[in-house]
């Protein structure tokens, strides 16, 4: 089974109108039937932001919504990897704000990483995953050669 992990796409960290418009696509499809969708917050300044104003794509009762102080989700909510094994999830699809800083990696590329590591399949959404900017960030290569597959939104069905 996939879950969809959306990292960082609160307003202001998710400035890509294209980008939210093709990830919005993807959302859908995975409310429409029934799938895991996890939402994750890295940002300190959101602690304590309500649950259904932390992304653009508003959480409901039924997503799961996380906060993790470091930018590896999987590192900063406890029991993470362990919890999803146990919802039979085995694909991380995974795409969002990449806020990189001081030569450390982005949330999104980190928790892809660990992803990797904790025995997910992991699919990075290569249109839906930019930069502060707004950009599409460049280390889709980076990503393929570490073992995860990087798609295209549009090209990546949900196994639920």
């Amino acid at each position: 089974m996939d879950a969809l992990l959306l990292i960082d796409t609160d307003d202001a960290s998710y400035p890509s109108d294209d980008a939210m418009e093709t990830l919005g696509d993807i959302v859908t499809r995975t409310r429409a039937v029934g799938g895991v969708l996890i939402f994750a917050s890295t940002k300190a300044d959101l602690a304590d932001t309500p649950d259904e104003e932390l992304s653009i794509f508003v959480p409901d009762e039924e997503d799961l919504v996380l906060r993790s102080e470091s930018p590896d989700v999987f590192e900063g909510v406890d029991d993470l990897a362990a919890g999803l094994h146990d919802l039979s999830v085995d694909r991380i699809i995974i795409a969002g704000v990449d806020a990189s800083s001081a030569g450390t990696p982005g949330a999104v590329y980190a928790s892809a990483m660990a992803g990797l590591v904790c025995n997910f399949d992991v699919v990075v959404l290569s249109d839906s995953t930019t930069d502060p900017d707004g950009n599409l960030v460049a280390w889709g290569d980076a990503a393929a050669d570490a073992g995860a597959m990087v798609k295209k939104t549009a090209d990546t069905w949900l196994r639920m």
